[in-house]
């Protein structure tokens, strides 16, 4: 990202008991009438949120970590090349937040290429706070908020795309048991089908001694100390998304935060 001059706005409405949890909007861009005008669109048009405004990105960066915020909203303008660089450091810092980017000199590839690289939608200069809102409401709950043909990219893509990350799994599978014996690699297929130790044992045709003893092997060899911890260590191992547990993790959490108790 480019950097520019230390100057910041924040606006925070408190949250009220009984009321719904507010929405966190983190905002970063360049300070001028664009960002101005988004942040009083956001104010008109939404019902009870937190909007913070940081123009200095390295000042932004650290304040994101601390703060959390539901959304980021992020002005295509300071989005230096490779623009997905950005976005993945953003993700490093925290894997559940939803990304929205808006401003003008945005191309259909770039774009594209951001929703690739996870962002979540895209506003142009011409849309209203209708527009605005709309979009917020999307991105929040899961959905994108793109235009169509760019849509349509990823639909025709969508097959490819399936055989790619298809690959990607059994290459990493395979990866994987090459640092497994044979026995290590068969006890760990009944770990992940849920077999006691017993079962496992009359299913590997070994001793439940025996059985244990590749346990703890295993144990070792993912440095973990039960077959659940195996499990998910095994799960991030062989995805294509790094540390997947903990983004699973991370987003049962803050889903919890948003639903009634």
């Amino acid at each position: 990202m480019n950097t520019s001059s230390p100057i910041s706005q924040e606006q925070t409405v408190t949250d009220t008991p009984g009321k719904q949890k507010l929405t966190g909007i983190f905002i970063v861009g360049h300070q001028d009438f664009s960002i101005d005008g988004l942040v009083r669109m956001i104010e008109s048009s939404t019902d009870s949120c937190t909007v913070t405004c940081v123009e200095n990105i390295q000042t932004c960066m650290q304040k994101l970590a601390t703060t959390r915020p539901d959304v980021l909203l992020v002005q295509n303008e300071i989005l230096a090349e490779p623009a997905e660089l950005s976005i993945q450091d953003i993700f490093r810092q925290d894997a559940t937040i939803r990304i929205l980017v808006f401003g003008r000199n945005m191309t259909d590839e770039r774009l594209y290429r951001l929703v690739n690289a996870g962002v979540q939608g895209y506003i142009n200069e011409r849309m209203n706070g209708e527009h605005v809102r709309a979009a917020l409401q999307s991105i929040i709950s899961g959905q994108t908020w793109i235009e169509r043909h760019i849509m349509e990219r990823f639909i025709t893509t969508q097959h490819d795309f399936d055989s790619l990350l298809e690959t990607r799994f059994l290459n990493r599978i395979d990866e994987l048991c090459t640092h497994l014996s044979r026995r290590e690699t068969e006890i760990l297929c009944q770990v992940i089908r849920g077999l006691p130790i017993k079962q496992i044992a009359e299913e590997v045709h070994l001793s439940d001694q025996g059985v244990k003893m590749h346990l703890s092997k295993l144990f070792k060899k993912f440095k973990v100390s039960s077959r659940n911890q195996l499990i998910l260590a095994a799960l991030d191992e062989i995805s294509p998304i790094d540390h997947l547990s903990l983004m699973l993790r991370d987003g049962l959490e803050r889903k919890l935060q948003h639903l009634p108790r």
